[in-house]
């Protein structure tokens, strides 16, 4: 998940970036998102994924452009925002769902010998 959980964060970042909504929007889709699929997302996000793709995919690709890049310039600025807005949704739902991972995993500890004290770090530990 780290993987889909890097691409939505570069996505992210280029949707709060400066300039046009759909220029964004194209970009962070063809940067970043477009070669995402369906089954390699949690299942949480596979149904905006989906949605996404079918918006980036509505026109065909004519007069030099890209299917997603006329789609988009055929959005009104309101869609373009909602699609915007529904990345950075997912991408939140990814980044509770790594909370939830983390939280989940198992916790180091330091284990020592006859001498053992919980919670105190060793002293050549402590010097690092």
């Amino acid at each position: 998940m780290a993987a889909v959980w890097d691409v939505f964060h570069e996505a992210a970042l280029v949707l709060v970036g400066a300039g046009p909504v759909k220029q964004r929007l194209i970009d962070a889709y063809r940067g970043h998102l477009a070669p995402v699929l369906e089954q390699d997302v949690p299942e949480a996000i596979r149904g905006g994924v989906t949605a996404l793709r079918a918006a980036m995919h509505e026109a065909h690709a004519t007069g030099g452009m890209t299917a997603p890049e006329v789609s988009v310039r055929k959005m009104s600025d309101r869609d373009a925002a909602a699609h915007a807005a529904a990345i950075l949704e997912m991408f939140a739902v990814l980044c509770a769902l790594a909370e939830q991972d983390a939280a989940a995993a198992p916790r180091l500890r330091i284990v020592g010998g006859a001498d053992d004290h919980p919670g105190e770090v060793p002293a050549f530990l402590s010097r690092a």
